[in-house]
């Protein structure tokens, strides 16, 4: 299973800096990132794709991150987290 997350973000390079530094978190949550995306046309929008290995955890990591500004340094203004299967 795969989740793709959006975000909004005041600032891509301060989201992703604040963003590394929370891989090992993630990796607790069985996440791997495949894949980061900026805008093409825009420096307030990021997008992740993910590896799922536990969705519960996986969904605790994402509550997690949406109630402590302090993860993502406050950069992130809002958050959309989807799970995906292949079809």
């Amino acid at each position: 299973m795969q989740m793709i997350v959006h975000q909004h973000v005041s600032n891509f390079a301060d989201w992703k800096a604040a963003f590394d530094k929370d891989d090992e978190a993630r990796r607790n949550a069985g996440l791997t990132v495949l894949q980061v995306w900026k805008d093409a046309d825009s420096d307030t929008h990021a997008f992740v794709l993910l590896e799922v290995n536990d969705r519960d955890k996986a969904q605790q990591w994402i509550d997690r991150s949406n109630a402590l500004a302090a993860d993502d340094g406050g950069t992130v203004t809002s958050s959309s987290a989807y799970f995906l299967k292949t079809s």
